[in-house]
């Protein structure tokens, strides 16, 4: 449970090194009204950060990891997607969804997640449209649109 009361839906995981954009994902995740957790804000003096990273990940109903060059040599980002992966292995995906923001190798278990592309994303709103989009979609455990498809035409319909 956060400070204010309401339980922690989304811990963001990520590199210092990639602060300006974990913060603006945050941003955008709580503008959506998604109840976040992240270190740049909450983790402030006096806290156990060993703790509060326990807690993000245990109690978030989802975890957002940051993938960059500088996130997949972090020991604290690992051991983060790594318990993500723990919390839920027959689905992974409802507890861990990745954003990938440079042209990175992903191996082993992590390349097995399909991410969120943000790579060469240069506006801001396709950017949030993308983030809050598949969000929604890993929480709801189902990616239906909200239009309908249209109707098949042609020889292979």
């Amino acid at each position: 449970m956060s400070r204010d009361g309401r339980p922690t839906e989304i811990f963001v995981s990520y590199s210092p090194a990639d602060t300006a954009w974990a913060t603006w994902i945050a941003w955008e995740l709580e503008a959506a009204g998604y109840k976040t957790m992240i270190q740049a804000w909450d983790f402030v003096p006096g806290t156990n950060f060993i703790d509060f990273m326990d807690r993000g990940v245990s109690e978030a109903q989802l975890v957002v990891a940051v993938l960059s060059r500088h996130y997949l040599t972090s020991r604290y980002g690992r051991l983060e997607w790594q318990a993500a992966l723990r919390a839920d292995p027959d689905d992974p995906s409802r507890k861990l969804v990745t954003i990938r923001l440079e042209d990175v190798q992903l191996e082993g278990l992590l390349s097995t997640i399909t991410w969120v592309d943000l790579l060469g994303v240069n506006d801001a709103g396709q950017a949030r449209a993308r983030l809050l989009g598949r969000v929604g979609e890993a929480l709801a455990g189902r990616a239906k649109p909200d239009v309908p498809p249209a109707f098949p035409t042609g020889a292979n319909a």
